[in-house]
């Protein structure tokens, strides 16, 4: 993929708190990536990372209050959207950039067809009659593998199962020709077969519409399938980021080869799994310096006392440790695992 023409989306150290009565809350704070047309961005870490957090502040989801957009710019297709008005994000939103919510039945009204569901967004981002709407519909329900779609096209979303509710949510997203794609865990719920059958999906719509997709996600079996490249992160801040060959093949940051070392397909020497050690801190009272030197089995004195910046160790890979920067982990990195993850493009 050619980085060469201008990102369709951008963050610059962006920061989004909450207030909340225990005090402020920084669940993104200094985040930074860039999404170019064409391509997927996996954002990837444990839960409470911030990843989540991040893609509603793109769509201006964030309540406020409690959410304070505390620092930062967010630029889709070069214009600077971080402080957008309502009525502007209403016409971004649907129209240009839509989003895939993990639990489908959350997106989807159960006193209403699914038809009359896909038919509004067409009918208030593009102006179409009812008839057109409904025509609509029923393309985009065929386009995404719903069989029959001009009787489904009438049905409720209790009488779908599970993946289907999840094809409905996606063609509901997919139907005004939106050029970015925020996909948040929208596997998760799914049993595995049927998750394989929504990824391969996601993939073909992308090589047909030419849309760009930031996927959220956990898993990084996912992330081997679907990205071009990843974002690893962690209490909030973006730890590592390069290609997807790159990271599968040579991961640095402690905490991206723990999430390696913790997949059921790495065990160790005695053929256990090897979890990180602790949990994520609370966004309410991260630990001074590197937020990770408290799970870390590389922290000396400096990553308490100096918070770690993204260097780039080689192209396109960065990556914020003070080990790796000093020469305490190995320049080639920790762990070879692409070996044991089916990479897109790949064998």
């Amino acid at each position: 993929m050619s980085d060469t023409k201008p990102p369709i989306l951008s963050l610059e150290g962006l920061k989004v708190h909450f207030k909340t009565e225990a005090g402020i809350a920084k669940a993104v704070d200094g985040v930074s990536y860039e999404i170019h047309p064409g391509e997927t961005l996996s954002v990837v870490g444990e839960s409470g990372s911030g990843k989540s957090v991040t893609a509603l502040s793109v769509m201006g989801l964030i309540p406020s209050p409690p959410g304070i957009k505390a620092g930062g710019v967010i630029r889709f297709k070069g214009e600077d959207i971080t402080h957008a008005s309502d009525e502007r994000m209403r016409q971004i939103r649907g129209n240009e950039i839509a989003m895939i919510f993990q639990e489908p039945m959350t997106s989807l009204n159960p006193v209403f067809t699914v038809g009359d569901q896909i038919g509004e967004v067409i009918q208030l981002h593009q102006n179409r009659s009812r008839k057109e709407a409904r025509e609509r519909a029923i393309h985009l329900l065929d386009l995404v593998g719903i069989p029959r779609p001009e009787h489904r096209v009438d049905e409720y979303p209790h009488q779908m199962s599970g993946g289907m509710r999840q094809r409905v949510v996606i063609a509901m997203a997919l139907a005004c020709d939106p050029e970015l794609l925020i996909a948040d865990e929208p596997t998760t719920a799914l049993d595995v077969t049927i998750q394989a059958q929504i990824l391969e999906l996601m993939s073909r719509l992308q090589e047909e519409t030419g849309a760009s997709i930031l996927f959220i996600t956990h898993d990084l079996g996912v992330v081997a399938e679907v990205s071009d490249h990843v974002a690893v992160m962690y209490a909030g801040n973006v730890v590592e980021y390069s290609d997807v060959f790159t990271l599968y093949g040579n991961p640095h940051h402690p905490y991206t080869v723990g999430l390696f070392k913790s997949l059921p397909s790495h065990t160790g020497a005695d053929g256990r799994l090897e979890p990180i050690p602790g949990v994520v801190p609370s966004a309410l009272n991260f630990p001074s310096g590197c937020r990770f030197r408290n799970r870390c089995a590389h922290a000396e004195d400096r990553c308490a006392a100096e918070v770690p910046i993204l260097r780039e160790i080689g192209p396109g890979h960065t990556v914020a440790c003070h080990a790796i920067e000093e020469g305490r982990i190995s320049s080639e990195g920790q762990a070879a695992t692409i070996g044991q993850a089916k990479l897109k493009g790949g064998e």
